[in-house]
């Protein structure tokens, strides 16, 4: 379970079919990508991609899409990259953010989740790799572990105003880092790869390239559920405190007063 100190509550995530503790003590249980609703729950329906690593290697890739085969081979064979798995990433999780918050600056994307990481690192469910050549790393991801399955909660490039060259290298090196992954995934037992969703709305510039570099590694389409349920009084009373302040953000500003005469 990941504790994470909320403003108001103490929540606690679980992943899958992982249960809550019995002595969590929390005050709202977050029950992430659940194959059916919890009874009783705020639940959102959430979509994402999995690639199944129960198989052996060579039917993995058989699944892949002709241009990323090329293009992992190519890396694999001429670009003289070099992986690191991180399996104990408190050390490094400074070194990640600086990444990842350069990169997600550049997107105009929301920053890393420093509070979230640290509790995923804590609880011993965080797993940090990049890719790099000649010293120099060039992609990122961040996993979060749960049981047999790791989900890609982060992953970051280092492409921005660079030639057409490295950016093609990123572009391979991040593909390549993602096969990388799935096979020491594998040596580690875990079978479910979860690409960390899909959007749902391929209008917006930018979605449908990312749900196709997703998809063109051949995983099955999933449909999943994200449950928020509030197990204290404290948990109750913050979340309905939470969506009063939420609405009312949303409501339009009030006409300012006028100033009296004089």
């Amino acid at each position: 379970m990941i504790r994470i100190a909320g403003r108001g509550a103490i929540y606690g995530e679980v992943w899958y079919e992982e249960q809550l503790p019995r002595d969590s003590g929390v005050d709202i249980a977050l029950y992430r990508q659940r194959e059916a609703p919890v009874e009783g729950a705020r639940v959102v329906p959430f979509l994402s991609i999995v690639t199944d690593l129960s198989v052996d290697d060579e039917a993995i890739v058989g699944r892949f899409g002709k241009d990323c085969r090329y293009k992992i081979r190519r890396a694999d064979a001429r670009d003289g990259l070099s992986m690191e798995c991180i399996t104990e990433p408190g050390p490094r999780l400074a070194d990640f953010r600086a990444f990842y918050d350069a990169f997600a600056s550049a997107k105009s994307i929301w920053l890393s989740d420093g509070r979230w990481l640290a509790a995923a690192c804590d609880a011993g469910q965080l797993v940090l790799t990049s890719a790099s050549r000649d010293g120099e790393v060039v992609a990122w991801h961040a996993y979060l572990i749960s049981g047999k399955a790791a989900w890609l909660q982060y992953t970051a490039s280092s492409f921005r105003n660079r030639d057409s060259d490295h950016r093609a290298l990123v572009g391979r090196a991040n593909r390549w880092l993602h096969w990388r992954e799935m096979l020491r995934f594998k040596e580690m037992g875990i079978t479910r790869y979860d690409w960390g969703g899909l959007f749902e709305d391929e209008t917006v510039p930018g979605n449908a390239g990312i749900n196709n570099f997703k998809r063109d590694f051949g995983g099955r389409e999933v449909r999943t559920y994200d449950c928020t349920l509030p197990v204290t009084v404290r948990g109750r009373v913050w979340l309905a405190l939470r969506d009063a302040w939420r609405a009312r953000k949303r409501q339009p500003p009030a006409m300012p007063l006028q100033e009296s005469p004089r």
